[in-house]
């Protein structure tokens, strides 16, 4: 009698673990989303891959995607319906890729990446604290600078400007000349002035550049 509990035990268990509630699996899971690449310069073309396991596979015994339904939004109004996708950003913006997985029962699982897609390898932007251009002679003039690529981020990440190169030039009698990256200065002479910066970024090899004028009036 005991060793007839004993050959019953196993076949209970497995009746358990079957029962509804008992299987962690109950719904699909992915086991890798790849986007590659995740920023670049319009017009960017990616591509994506999903692998997903759990659900109802209808039986796959390999835990793979089989009757399983894919399903990509690339969040500009493109989608996909195969566990690889080829898909082409044609504007600069923010994006989100989202996939969604869903098995015969209805269960469905989501999982989202971001996209950056750039006007340009580099984008930079100078400003002043006299935006008009109108400076009052003897006031100092404060620059700022905003450089943005797929691995540069200033200056929200203060640390990414010692991957840059800058050079400003004042366009004053002493052709004065700064190479950090937000300097200041005070014109000596009423008159109008040329500010000219360049910023290079190594690692790309490029050079971007841009030009503005000041009017210093006693």
């Amino acid at each position: 009698m005991k060793r007839a509990c004993l050959l019953l035990l196993p076949a209970m268990l497995l009746i358990a673990l079957a029962a509804p509630g008992c299987n962690d699996e109950t719904k699909p899971i992915f086991t890798r989303v790849r986007v590659t690449p995740t920023c670049g310069v319009a017009p960017l073309n990616t591509e994506v891959f999903a692998a997903v396991s759990g659900g109802n596979e209808t039986g796959d015994p390999m835990g793979g995607t089989n009757n399983l339904e894919i399903s990509w939004n690339f969040g500009d109004g493109g989608t996909g319906s195969t566990a690889i996708e080829y898909h082409q950003f044609t504007m600069p913006g923010e994006y989100t890729i989202t996939v969604t997985a869903t098995d015969p029962d209805g269960e469905s699982t989501t999982s989202s990446v971001p996209v950056t897609v750039m006007a340009d390898t580099l984008v930079i932007a100078a400003t002043s604290n006299f935006p008009d251009g109108n400076v009052p002679l003897g006031e100092r003039i404060q620059f700022d600078l905003s450089a943005v690529s797929c691995d540069v981020d200033f200056p929200t990440v203060p640390g990414d400007s010692v991957k840059m190169i800058y050079r400003w030039e004042m366009g004053d009698p002493a052709n004065t000349i700064f190479t950090g990256s937000m300097p200041s200065f005070t014109y000596a002479d009423a008159g109008t002035y040329d500010v000219n910066v360049a910023v290079t970024y190594p690692t790309l090899a490029v050079t971007r550049r841009e030009t503005f004028q000041f009017v210093v009036a006693p």
